[in-house]
C-alpha cells in the first residue's frame, strides 16, 4: 500500500509542476528548437552569438540574425568603397560569359577568399552557420544598390556548359545586409509562398509582394539552397533585389559549390552533377529538346515562365517540348 501511496504522490507532484510552470504551452513557435535557436561561435569565428530562423523549409530559405556586427560590416563596405565597378552577369547558354545587363544595375566588387583577417573570420562563421566548408565557397562580393537600383529576379544555380569547371554547381547562397534600407531594397523569393505577416501595411514595396521577402536590416544574412536534395535545381530558389526606393543598401554575397572551389592559383577541378531522380520515359519519335539546358530550365519554372520560347505553340513548336512535356505540338510542328 506504501508503494502505491507513493506512487500517487508523484503523479500529484508532477501534475502540480505542470500547473506552476506550463512553459511548454507558453513558449513562442518561433522559439522551438529546430525552428529558431541560438549557436555559439567555434573559434576563428569571433565568437559571434547569433540566431537561426526558419523562413521557408520549401524551398529551404533561413535567416541569420546578427550574424555579422556593425564593425565588421562598416568594415567590409569601407574596403570595397573604392573597387567598385558596374555589376555583371553571366549569360545561360553558350560559356557562361560575364556581361552588363539592365537586369542588373547595382555596383559591385569580389574580395579574394580570406583577404583579410575581418574577412576571414567572416567566412569562419559562415562556414559554421551552414555547415559547408570555407573551401567550398567564392570570395566575398559586395553590392551596392541606390535609388531605383535592383538585381531582377534570376537563379544563382549555373546553366551553361562550363558552370561545373571548378568546384560542380553553386549549392547554396549567402546574402548580408551591411546596411538597414529607408525604404524597398527587400530580397524577394516569387516562387515562394507570401507569409500571412508580409503585407503592403507592414512596410514591404509593391515589387516584394511577388513573393516571399526579407527586409535588410544590418547585421542579418539569408541563407537560401539553389538545389534539392536530390541534386536537382529548386525553382523556389529563384530570387531578386527589389528597387531601392529610398537610401542605399549594402550587401554582400557568398555563393558555395557542391565541391572545392579552386582559387589563388589552385587547379580547378571540374565536378559531375548527379542528379537522383528516376529517369523520365522514352521520348516519342520526333520529340525532342533543341538546346541541353531545357531539362535544368523546365525545372526551374520555365516553361510556364518563358511559354513562348520554351513550348511555342500549334505551327511553331519551342525549344524544349520533350522538357516541358508537350510532345503533343510535336506533330503540329513536323507537318509545317
Amino acid at each position: 500500500m506504501l508503494g502505491v501511496h507513493f506512487r500517487h504522490a508523484l503523479l500529484m507532484a508532477a501534475a502540480l509542476a505542470m500547473l506552476v510552470h506550463p512553459a511548454w504551452s507558453k513558449r513562442d513557435e518561433d522559439n522551438l528548437i529546430g525552428w529558431s535557436e541560438d549557436y555559439n561561435a567555434a573559434p576563428g569565428t569571433g565568437n559571434r552569438l547569433g540566431r537561426m530562423k526558419v523562413l521557408s523549409w520549401s524551398p529551404r530559405i533561413f535567416l541569420l540574425q546578427n550574424v555579422l556586427t556593425d564593425d565588421e560590416c562598416d568594415h567590409i563596405i569601407k574596403a570595397a568603397t573604392p573597387r567598385l565597378e558596374r555589376s555583371g552577369v553571366v549569360e545561360v547558354e553558350g560559356r557562361g560569359r560575364d556581361g552588363v545587363s539592365d537586369v542588373r544595375t547595382s555596383y559591385g566588387m569580389f574580395f579574394d577568399r580570406k583577404e583579410d583577417p575581418v574577412l576571414a573570420r567572416v567566412e569562419n562563421r559562415l562556414s559554421e552557420a551552414t555547415m559547408i566548408p570555407v573551401g567550398h565557397g567564392e570570395g566575398i562580393q559586395v553590392l551596392r544598390y541606390e535609388n531605383g537600383q535592383e538585381y531582377k529576379p534570376h537563379f544563382d544555380y549555373f546553366f551553361h556548359e562550363a558552370g561545373t569547371d571548378n568546384g560542380g554547381n553553386r549549392l547554396a547562397t549567402v546574402l548580408m545586409y551591411l546596411s538597414d534600407v529607408e525604404e524597398g531594397g527587400e530580397t524577394v523569393f516569387p516562387n515562394a509562398a507570401v507569409p500571412a505577416s508580409q503585407s503592403r501595411e507592414a512596410g514591404y514595396s509593391e515589387c516584394a509582394m511577388a513573393g516571399l521577402a526579407y527586409r535588410p536590416r544590418k547585421g542579418d544574412a539569408v541563407v537560401f539552397w539553389s538545389l534539392r536534395t536530390d541534386g536537382t535545381l529548386d525553382a523556389g530558389a529563384l530570387h531578386g533585389s527589389c528597387p531601392v526606393t529610398k537610401g542605399t543598401k549594402w550587401a554582400a554575397t557568398k555563393w558555395y559549390h557542391v565541391a572545392h572551389y579552386a582559387m589563388d592559383g589552385e587547379i580547378p577541378k571540374s565536378v559531375k552533377h548527379v542528379v537522383f531522380k528516376a529517369p523520365r520515359p522514352p521520348a516519342p519519335p520526333g520529340c525532342k529538346d533543341t538546346q541541353k539546358a531545357c531539362s535544368d530550365w523546365a525545372d526551374g519554372g520555365e516553361c510556364d515562365n518563358n511559354p513562348g520560347f520554351m513550348v511555342g505553340q500549334k505551327g511553331q513548336a519551342g525549344a524544349c517540348l520533350y522538357s516541358c512535356n508537350r510532345c503533343d505540338l510535336m506533330d503540329a510542328a513536323m507537318a509545317t
